[in-house]
C-alpha cells in the first residue's frame, strides 16, 4: 500500500464519524494526488469499503505546488475529485482540507443548478474564463471596500445579525452588480466550505480556520465572511445547514432587496 493511500484511507476511517456532522460525509469522492509529475489516483470501493488506487498518469492538469481543489477529472471519467498535492499529507490539521474539497465535491454534483442562475458564470462562461472564480478583479484594494468589509467582519465577531445585515447592505451598496454577485456565490461556496470545515475542526480539538479575516484582503475573505454569516444564519435558522438552496437565496438577500 502506498503511502498516499494508507493515509487517504485513515482519512476515510475518521470521515465515518463526521457523517454526525452533515450527511454528505457519507458519500465518498475521488482523490487525486499530484506528485512529481503524475498524477495518482484514488477511488472509494464500496465492495471493500476503502480506497483503492487506480491509475496514476502523467500530470496533463499542470497541478501547482500545495494545490488543494476540486474539479472534474477527466481521468475519472469527469467525476468531481478532491486535488491535491503532497502537501496536504504534511500533518493532520492539513489533511483537514481534504474534506473541505469533499465539501465542493458534493456541492458541485447536488446543486449546479445555483450556479447556473449567476450573470457572471453566464458571461465568463461566453468568452471560455475558466479560472474566474480564482482570478476574478474583485476591488480588494480600493479604499471603500476595504473599510466596508472591515466593518463586515466587526459585526460578525459582534454575532449581530442586525448589525451584520447593515454592514452587508453598505458592502454591496459600493459594488457594482456582478461583483456583489461574484462576493454572493463565493461567500456561499467557499463560506460553506469553511464553515462546515471548522464544525470539523471544533469535532476534533483543531483550531478554528479564520484566514482572510484581515487586510489585505484576498478572496479568502470571502471564505471568512461566508463561514461566519452561515454560522450565525444557521443559529437563528437550523434548517439552513442541510438546505443550500434556501441559503444561497438568504445570502443573495442584503444585494438584491438593499
Amino acid at each position: 500500500m502506498d503511502t498516499f493511500l494508507e493515509q487517504i484511507n485513515e482519512l476515510q476511517e475518521l470521515q465515518k464519524d463526521l457523517v454526525s456532522i452533515h450527511p454528505l460525509f457519507a458519500e465518498y469522492y475521488p482523490v487525486v494526488v499530484a506528485f512529481e509529475s503524475l498524477l495518482y489516483m484514488y477511488d472509494y470501493s464500496s465492495k471493500t469499503q476503502q480506497y483503492e488506487w487506480v491509475k496514476t498518469v502523467p500530470d496533463d492538469l499542470n497541478i501547482p505546488d500545495e494545490c488543494l481543489a476540486a474539479f472534474p477529472v477527466h481521468h475519472m471519467g469527469g467525476r468531481m475529485c478532491a486535488v491535491v498535492t503532497d502537501a496536504a499529507f504534511q500533518n493532520f490539521e492539513q489533511k483537514i482540507y481534504l474534506f473541505h474539497e469533499f465539501v465542493h465535491c458534493y456541492v458541485y454534483e447536488q446543486y449546479t443548478d445555483i450556479g447556473d442562475r449567476l450573470e457572471i458564470k453566464r458571461k465568463m462562461e461566453q468568452i471560455k474564463r475558466v479560472t474566474w472564480e480564482l482570478d476574478y478583479e474583485f476591488p480588494y484594494d480600493n479604499e471603500m471596500v476595504v473599510q466596508r468589509i472591515t466593518s463586515l467582519l466587526s459585526a460578525l465577531k459582534s454575532k449581530d445579525l442586525l448589525q451584520v445585515k447593515e454592514a452587508r447592505v453598505a458592502l454591496f451598496s459600493s459594488l457594482s452588480e456582478e461583483q456583489g454577485e461574484y462576493f454572493n456565490w463565493l461567500e456561499w461556496n467557499e463560506g460553506y466550505a469553511r464553515y462546515l470545515e471548522n464544525r470539523i475542526r471544533e469535532k476534533l480539538g483543531l483550531e478554528i480556520n479564520h484566514m482572510g479575516d484581515s487586510a489585505p484582503f484576498n478572496r479568502l475573505v470571502f471564505y471568512e465572511c461566508g463561514s461566519e454569516y452561515i454560522s450565525l444564519l444557521v443559529n437563528e435558522h437550523p434548517y439552513l445547514h442541510t438546505d443550500l438552496e434556501q441559503l444561497f437565496e438568504r445570502i443573495q438577500t442584503e444585494r438584491v432587496q438593499g
